[in-house]
C-alpha cells in the first residue's frame, strides 16, 4: 500500500504537461528495403482464404481474402496490444476454421475458433486445457468436432467441440485423476467416433456416439491402438498382442469381427508400417520387417484381402538414409502409382491394380542404375499424375502420366538442356495445374500447364531470383492465392488464376520501409551525437540535431574492422570520442574528434582490449583501458588520443597473465581501480597516468584479495565493497591514499559477506542494493556511518544498469511478483519507495535506458517494440511518447542526450529506421 501512496502523491503534486514532438533528423539510408507480411498458414474457408500475416501494427494475426484488395483484411487482433496471436491450425470443416493462438504475451496457447468474421471468432477453451492438433476428427452430422485434449483435472481425453464455449468440454472421463485415458487416434466410422484410450485395465478400441453413457469399450488390445483408419464398410488399425507384438487390424465395429487381418511379419515381432496411402476401397501401405525388408502391401480390411504386392530385391526399396519415397495422396484413374527402388533400376515410377501381377515397373525413365523418379508433386488433374524426373538428358523436369508406359512422358524442358527446372506442383486451378518452375534465366516463377506442351506457359514475372523460401498457398475457386516476394513490396499475397494478365498482388499488406540506416552505438561528444550507421556501407557520423549537420565522418571497409558497429562502451577525453571496435578475437581502439582527419585507429596490431565488454574512462585528457599483450598478459592502458600515445602505463603484475585492471574510476584526477598482482591478490590501485604514478592504495585484505567493487564517487570520497578477511564484504570509502581508506559501515556484522548489486550517490546518502544471510534483499540508505545506515525496502535493483537520478529521486528497475523487471522510484526514505506507474495507473515493464532533459525523463523498456517514454516526475505525466515501433530493429541501450537534443533510432513506415531526436 506504501508504494501505490508514493506514486498517488506524486500524481497530485503536478498536473500532466505537454509531450515533447520526436522528430526524424533525417532519411540516412533513402533505399527502400520493404516490410515483409508473410502470409502463411492458409486454408480455405466459405469461398475465401484464411491466412496469417503481419501488418506491422497488430503482429503476426489472423486474416481473410477472396482475392483482391478489397475483401482483404485482419479477422481479428487476438494478441494485444503488442504481440502475435500467432494463430496455428487445428482442425478445418465445411463452415468453420478451429485454430491454435495466443492471446497473452508468453501465455499458453488456446484452442480459437471462427466463421471468417471478427463476431464469429472466439476462444473455446481456457489457458489449463492443452488440446492436441493430431487426430481431430469433424463429425458433420452433428455438427461436432472430437479430438484429444488434456487438463490438470481430467488429463488426455476425448473431447468434443460444436463451436461454442459451452459446447466444448470432456466428452467422457474414462480415468479419473491427472493421468486421464491417454485419449487419441481417432477415425469417424458408422456414424461414431472411435479411438484408443486407456481406462486402467490396458489399451482398448473405443467408440463413442459422442455422450458419456453412449461411450463404450469395444475390444482390449493390450497396448494402445495406433492408426486408426477408415476404409469402406471396416476400420483398419495397428493392434497388440503380447504373443505377436503389434499387427494389422480390422473391424467392423464390434468386439466379435476385431481382429488381425494379416501376418505381415510371420511368427513373434511387430509390423512396421513405414507409410501408407487409401485409394478407392484400398489401402496400400509399406510394411517392414527385419527379415525380408520393405514392401508394398494391399489391404481391403479383411484378412482375405491383405496381401504383398511386391518382392523386391533391395531391402530398403523405399526408405533409407539416402531417399524417403512417401506413397502418393491421389493416382490417375484405377491405378495406383508409387515409387521404389528395385535395386537395379534405381529409383524409378511404378504402378499397381491392388494385385502382385498387376504390380510393375511403370516406365525406366533414367535407363540403368540412375534414379529417374525425383519427387512428388502430390497434385493431379483427372486421369493424370504429374511428379519431377530426370531422364538423364534434361535434369529435373515436369512429367506426366496416366498410369500407363505410353502415357508417361516428360511435359516440356522448362530449363533447356541437362539444368534443373526443379518444378512442384501448387494446385489446380480449372482445367490447370499451377506450379513452380526456374527456366534457367527467371529465376522462380509460377508455371500453368495442362499436361501439353502447347499448354504449358509462364503466368508470373517476378523481379527477384528468391521469390520464397518456402511455398505457402491454398486454392479459392478460380484463384490460388499465396505468399511470393518481389523487390518493392517483399513478401506479401498475390493471386493467380492460370493467366498471366490474372496473377498479380492482392495487397500489401505491411506497406512499410523496413529499410533505413539502423543508428547504434550513440554517443555525446559536446552538443553533438557520434553514432554508427549504414548507408550501404558501415559509417561513422554525426549530427546536431538538425538534418544539415548530419554527416558521415568516416567510412569503414570490411578489411579495417569485423563488425558493422562498434562496441558500446565508449568515453570522452581531451574533447575526443574514445571507442572500441571488433576485430579478430578482441577489440581495437579507435578516436574521433569529429572530423575524418581526427578519426583513426590508435592501438596497434598485437594489441587486444581486454574481456567481453572492454571499457573506457576518461580522467582529463588521457582515456585509460584494459588490453592484452601475449607477454605482458592483460595491463592497464592509457591514450592521450595519439598513436604514439597509446601505451602501456605499467607491467603491474609481470608475466602472461597481467593484472586484469577492473572498476575503472575517476577520482580526484586519477583512475582508480582494481589489479591482481602475484597470486590473484586484487587490491585497490590508483593511476595518473605514468609508470611511477600508478600505485596500490592499501592492502585491505593481506593474506587473499578484497576485490574492490562498485568503485563509486560519493560525497569528496570513493567508495567500494572490499572484503578484509574479518567483516566480510562490506562498505569501504577512501580519500585516495592508504591512511584514508577504511571500513565504513559493516551492513552484516561477523564474517557473513553482503552482496551488494549497485551503489548509487543519492544526494547527500549512498543507495545501496544488494542482499545478505540475515537481512535478505533489499534496499538501503547510508550516511557513511553506521548509525546513518538503514534498510528501506525488501526489493532491490534488477541489475546494476538501469537507473537514473531526477529531481531528488532514484528510478530504477525491480523485480515484480512475476520476476519481471518493472519501474520503481526512491527518495531515500522507506515511504517514498514503490513502484512508478504511468498515468493510467500502469506498471511499467523492463525499463532499460535513461536520458534527462530540462525536467523531462526519457526512457526505453526492453518490452516488444522498445518504445520510448516521456515523465515529468510524476505518474500524472507519465506516457508513451513513441508507443508504435518494430520489433528487433531498435535497440534500448541507443538514447543518448547531446547538447539540448536527446537522440535514438526509431521507425516510421516511409524512412524505415532512421536517427530521431526530441528538444525542449
Amino acid at each position: 500500500m506504501k508504494s501505490l501512496a508514493v506514486c498517488s502523491l506524486l500524481a497530485l503534486l503536478a498536473a500532466p504537461s505537454l509531450a515533447l514532438e520526436p522528430y526524424l533528423v533525417k532519411d540516412l539510408n533513402p533505399v527502400p528495403d520493404p516490410a515483409y507480411s508473410e502470409p502463411a498458414n492458409f486454408v480455405t474457408l466459405g469461398g475465401a482464404a484464411l491466412f496469417v500475416a503481419d501488418d506491422g501494427v497488430s503482429g503476426r494475426e489472423l486474416w481473410r481474402s477472396d482475392g483482391t484488395a478489397a475483401g482483404t483484411w485482419q479477422v481479428a487482433d487476438i494478441c494485444k496490444p503488442d504481440c502475435s496471436g500467432n494463430p496455428g491450425y487445428f482442425a478445418l470443416t465445411e463452415s468453420l476454421y478451429f485454430f491454435i493462438a495466443n492471446d497473452e504475451l508468453f501465455g499458453p496457447a488456446t484452442l480459437w475458433v471462427t466463421d471468417g468474421t471478427p463476431g464469429g471468432t472466439f476462444r473455446l477453451t481456457d489457458s489449463s486445457v492443452k488440446a492436441r492438433f493430431f487426430g481431430a476428427v469433424w463429425m458433420p452430422g452433428q455438427g461436432t468436432l472430437y479430438f484429444p485434449a488434456e487438463d490438470p483435472v481430467h488429463g488426455r481425453e476425448l473431447w468434443r467441440s460444436d463451436g461454442t464455449p459451452a459446447g466444448t468440454h470432456p466428452v467422457a472421463d474414462l480415468r479419473s485423476g491427472p493421468a486421464g485415458s491417454g485419449a487419441r487416434s481417432l477415425a469417424e466410422f458408422a456414424g461414431r467416433i472411435y479411438f484408443a484410450a486407456d481406462d486402467g485395465r490396458g489399451g482398448a478400441l473405443w467408440r463413442t456416439d459422442g455422450t458419456a453413457a453412449g461411450t463404450v469399450r469395444v475390444k482390449a488390445t493390450g497396448l494402445l491402438p495406433a492408426g486408426l483408419e477408415k476404409l469402406g464398410k471396416r476400420l483398419v488399425f495397428l493392434g497388440f498382442t503380447p504373443q505377436r507384438g503389434y499387427e494389422l487390424w480390422g473391424s467392423d465395429g464390434t468386439a466379435k469381427r476385431t481382429a488381425p487381418i494379416s501376418d505381415v511379419v510371420p511368427g513373434p515381432g511387430s509390423v512396421n508400417i513405414r507409410d501408407l496411402a487409401i485409394h478407392g476401397n484400398r489401402m496400400y501401405f509399406v510394411a517392414e520387417d527385419e527379415r525380408k525388408g520393405q514392401e508394398l502391401w494391399v489391404t481391403d480390411g479383411t484378412a482375405a484381402g491383405t496381401r504383398a504386392l511386391t518382392s523386391l530385391a533391395r531391402k530398403d526399396a523405399f526408405f533409407s538414409s539416402d531417399f524417403f519415397l512417401y506413397l502418393p495422396w491421389v493416382s490417375p484413374g484405377g491405378r495406383f502409382v508409387f515409387a521404389a527402388h528395385d535395386g537395379a533400376h534405381g529409383i524409378e515410377p511404378w504402378v499397381t491394380d491392388g494385385t502382385p501381377k498387376g504390380t510393375r515397373l511403370l516406365r525406366d525413365l533414367c535407363p540403368g542404375p540412375c534414379s529417374g523418379f525425383q519427387y512428388l508433386w502430390f497434385e493431379s488433374l483427372p486421369g493424370r499424375f504429374f511428379f519431377a524426373g530426370n531422364d538423364g538428358a534434361h535434369g529435373v523436369e515436369a512429367w506426366v502420366t496416366d498410369g500407363t508406359a505410353a502415357g508417361t512422358r516428360l511435359i516440356q524442358d522448362l530449363c533447356p538442356g541437362s539444368c534443373d527446372a526443379f518444378p512442384f506442383g501448387l494446385s489446380p486451378v480449372g482445367d490447370r495445374l499451377l506450379f513452380s518452375a526456374d527456366d534457367g534465366s527467371s529465376g522462380d516463377e509460377i508455371w500453368a500447364t495442362d499436361g501439353t506442351v502447347a499448354g504449358t506457359l509462364r503466368i508470373s514475372d517476378f523481379d527477384s531470383d528468391r521469390v520464397w523460401d518456402s511455398f505457402e498457398w491454398t486454392a479459392v475457386p478460380g484463384q490460388l492465392l499465396f505468399q511470393a516476394r518481389d523487390e518493392e513490396h517483399g513478401v506479401e499475397l498475390w493471386r493467380a488464376d492460370g493467366t498471366a494478365e490474372g496473377t498479380r498482388l492482392v495487397r500489401d499488406i505491411n506497406d512499410a520501409d523496413f529499410g533505413g540506416s539502423y543508428p547504434s552505438a550513440l554517443r555525446a561528444l559536446g552538443d553533438r551525437a557520434v553514432f554508427f550507421a549504414y548507408d550501404g556501407g558501415a559509417g561513422l557520423w554525426e549530427s546536431d540535431g538538425t538534418a544539415p549537420g548530419t554527416r558521415k565522418i568516416r567510412a569503414f571497409t570490411p578489411g579495417e574492422v569485423d563488425d558493422l558497429f562498434p562496441l558500446q562502451e565508449t568515453d570522452v577525453a581531451g574533447g575526443r570520442l574514445f571507442f572500441f571496435m571488433r576485430q579478430g578475437t578482441g577489440a581495437v581502439l579507435w578516436r574521433t574528434d569529429g572530423t575524418e582527419a581526427g578519426t583513426l585507429r590508435l592501438t596497434p596490431d598485437g594489441i587486444r582490449a581486454c574481456c567481453v565488454l572492454p571499457r573506457i574512462r576518461a580522467v582529463g585528457d588521457l582515456a585509460f583501458f584494459a588490453a592484452r599483450e601475449e607477454e605482458q598478459g592483460t595491463e592497464l592502458w592509457a591514450s592521450d588520443g595519439t598513436v604514439e600515445g597509446t601505451r602501456r602505463v605499467r607491467d603491474i603484475d609481470p608475466g602472461s597473465s597481467g593484472s586484469e585492471p577492473r572498476e575503472l574510476t575517476a577520482f580526484q584526477g586519477k583512475l582508480y581501480f582494481s589489479a591482481a598482482s602475484s597470486f590473484n591478490l586484487r587490491e585497490l590501485s590508483a593511476s595518473d597516468g605514468t609508470e611511477a604514478g600508478t600505485v596500490e592504495i592499501k592492502d585491505i585484505h593481506p593474506t587473499h584479495s578484497s576485490d574492490p567493487t562498485l568503485l563509486t564517487v560519493h560525497a569528496g570520497r570513493l567508495w567500494f565493497f572490499a572484503d578484509d578477511g574479518e567483516h566480510g564484504r562490506e562498505l569501504w570509502n577512501s580519500d585516495g591514499t592508504g591512511a584514508g581508506t577504511s571500513l565504513a559501515v559493516d551492513l552484516e556484522p561477523g564474517p557473513d559477506p553482503f552482496y551488494p548489486v549497485a551503489l548509487i550517490s543519492l544526494g547527500d546518502r549512498l543507495v545501496i542494493s544488494g542482499s545478505s544471510p540475515a537481512q535478505g534483499e533489499g534496499l538501503w540508505v547510508t550516511d557513511g556511518t553506521p548509525a546513518g545506515t538503514r534498510k528501506i525496502h525488501d526489493k532491490g535493483l534488477s541489475g546494476p544498469v538501469a537507473w537514473t537520478l531526477l529531481q531528488g529521486r532514484l528510478y530504477y528497475a525491480a523485480a515484480n511478483g512475476d520476476r519481471i523487471p518493472i519501474l520503481w522510484t526512491t527518495d531515500g526514505t522507506e515511504a517514498g519507495t514503490g513502484p512508478f506507474l504511468d498515468r493510467d495507473g500502469m506498471e511499467i515493464q523492463e525499463p532499460a535506458r535513461f536520458a534527462i532533459l530540462g525536467d523531462r525523463l526519457l526512457f526505453k523498456t526492453r518490452v516488444p517494440g522498445v518504445p520510448l517514454w516521456e515523465s515529468n516526475g510524476t505518474s500524472a505525466g507519465t506516457f508513451l511518447l513513441l508507443p508504435q515501433t518494430v520489433p528487433g530493429t531498435n535497440e534500448p541501450e541507443a538514447l543518448i542526450r547531446a547538447g539540448n537534443h536527446v537522440f535514438f533510432p526509431s521507425f516510421d513506415r516511409g524512412s524505415g529506421v532512421e536517427l530521431w531526436a526530441v528538444r525542449p
